[in-house]
């Protein structure tokens, strides 16, 4: 095995972390009109190889100066799932129709099929049903060698294999209101399947398929809104995740967690609150993986009003069984609303990820359990911007940071008894960021966008290798425009340049797409799709090379 084999097999492994957090609006002395939006299905085709790189940044939202828009979000998925982006358009009607189905199919089998139904059984209960299946398989165009001296993979153009991943998911959930509490009932399931790539340069295929299921059940209470003097919410579930493996060392192997979580916010006056957000997680796990438990307590104090939202807080974390430990970082976040329609914020947070099946396969679906993760702890985060909205329909957005994070997660292939298999290894790091972004709408005849960003990545010493995925800068674009009622295309870019490890780039991101949707009624709409019109070949954050150049077409239906 290569000696940067070696590292990665050092890394690997675990986790989850979820927060049950409560919205409050700011008071507003003017008279506003409120429109309520109810949510439409969202028609996008899947996609399992898009992986937002972006630091994670919480950015408060403008005040309206005409409308506010009064929206609640129904999700229907407990699995976070990584999509295309939409190409067709979101529809906005005073009443919108509960069921949404989808189906589209494409070159290489591409494949995307959905559906969801909200059931409002009567005016207490509600049924949320959702199902889908999506994935591709053929030929694509790239693998990877190995470079002898650096260890890092690089593309190799000129070679071929033939790749499969499909992915069905499936939840319900049951929610019933009573006078002073609402109660929640849910479960989630997931299979997905896929074939590992062969090690281009040894010329052979790692034909095993692969199988990984994983499911969750869950209940829970929460205060109606305005009905009792302290807002509450309490859930408890149990996940499982299951890995069929062919790779001898981590067959069979599975991870099972106990989740608990909940909130107590209590008002002081109308301007301010006092609470505590709180979780636990009991991981449970066989062979050679070691039990563990993560508490996080995170009491806070929150202050808004017309100008001023605060929210003043720390995070308290304590962690049992592998790798213990008491971890503390802040949780404040301010912003500052002035000139009518700017808002200037400032973050200081941080906080403990849980790094479980779950956590690794939204990563990457070909990760390897090879050792056990260590939870992943940011001991600040360090956020300030301006965004705003000068006139109308045009709005912007400036904002930098810097962020520490110990144990990391970085993607890592490696190539073993004839095929290439991704692991994590994970080192302390920090970045600094600037970014900016703006975009223009004018009412349904054109919406642009745009988006620059520049990144400066920081690790241990010796492990500079680890970045090889990591984005030095980015730019993206993308442009909307109606060609004629009902008929809409889209046209979308972006370019991503790696970080430099090791004298050596991966190759950059370069993606162009193309798209267009017609609305034939206000049920039925028919699409089309151009993804990476420039054929480029390049390696997404799940260290697999990503489609050529590919078609999909498909419907959507509302009823």
């Amino acid at each position: 095995m290569r000696k940067y084999d070696k590292l990665i097999l050092a890394c690997a492994g675990i986790a989850v972390v979820s927060n049950i957090s409560a919205q409050e609006n700011r008071n507003d002395s003017t008279v506003n009109r409120t429109v309520v939006v109810e949510n439409q299905y969202n028609p996008e085709v899947m996609d399992a190889f898009k992986v937002n790189v972006l630091p994670k940044i919480e950015e408060p939202a403008v005040a309206k100066k005409q409308i506010d828009y009064a929206t609640t979000g129904r999700s229907l998925s407990i699995f976070p799932v990584s999509v295309m982006n939409a190409i067709t358009r979101d529809v906005e009607q005073a009443k919108a129709r509960k069921g949404y189905f989808r189906a589209a199919y494409g070159n290489r089998n591409n494949t995307d099929i959905k559906g969801a139904y909200l059931w409002d059984i009567t005016d207490r209960d509600r049924l949320d049903v959702m199902a889908s299946f999506y994935g591709y398989s053929g030929n694509i165009s790239s693998g990877y060698n190995f470079d002898e001296v650096t260890g890092l993979p690089e593309i190799d153009k000129s070679k071929e294999w033939k790749h499969r991943f499909f992915r069905t998911d499936a939840s319900l959930k049951y929610s019933h209101t009573f006078n002073k509490v609402k109660m929640n009932v849910g479960g989630a399931f997931a299979s997905q399947s896929f074939k590992y790539m062969p090690d281009m340069q040894q010329e052979t295929f790692f034909t095993g398929k692969q199988n990984f299921n994983f499911g969750e059940g869950s209940v829970g209470v929460t205060s109606v809104e305005g009905e009792l003097p302290v807002e509450f919410g309490l859930e408890a579930g149990f996940r499982g995740f299951k890995y069929n493996s062919v790779f001898p060392l981590v067959e069979g192997i599975s991870e099972q967690a106990v989740h608990t979580k909940g909130y107590i916010l209590a008002d002081i006056n109308d301007n301010q609150k006092v609470g505590i957000d709180f979780s636990m997680d009991n991981m449970i796990y066989g062979k050679s993986l070691k039990n563990y438990s993560l508490v996080k307590v995170a009491p806070n104090y929150r202050l808004g009003n017309d100008y001023v939202k605060l929210h003043a807080g720390v995070n308290l974390d304590f962690q049992t069984g592998y790798s213990s430990g008491f971890m503390v970082s802040p949780d404040v976040r301010f912003d500052y609303n002035f000139a009518g329609s700017f808002v200037l914020y400032a973050n200081v947070t941080g906080g403990t990820k849980l790094n479980d099946f779950r956590t690794l396969n939204d990563v990457s679906p070909y990760w390897l359990p090879i050792a056990q993760t260590k939870t992943s702890y940011t001991p600040y985060d360090l956020s300030l911007g301006v965004k705003g909205s000068p006139v109308n329909g045009f709005g912007l957005n400036i904002y930098g940071g810097y962020k520490e994070t110990r144990d990391d997660l970085f993607s890592m292939p490696f190539a073993e008894e004839g095929g290439v298999f991704n692991s994590f290894a994970q080192s302390k790091a920090k970045v600094a960021y600037a970014a900016f972004a703006m975009d223009y709408n004018h009412r349904d005849i054109v919406d642009f966008g745009m988006d620059l960003g520049y990144f400066n990545w920081k690790t241990e010493k010796g492990m500079d290798a680890l970045l090889w995925l990591k984005p030095e800068y980015y730019i993206s674009a993308s442009a909307r425009v109606k060609i004629f009622d009902g008929l809409h295309a889209s046209l979308k870019y972006k370019y991503e340049g790696r970080v430099s490890t090791l004298g050596k780039r991966t190759n950059a991101i370069n993606d162009l797409s193309l798209s267009s949707d017609y609305n034939l009624n206000n049920r039925f709409n028919i699409f089309v799709g151009l993804n990476n019109l420039l054929n480029s070949k390049y390696i997404t954050e799940t260290a697999y090379p990503v489609q050529g150049f590919n078609v999909m077409a498909g419907v959507s239906v509302n009823f």
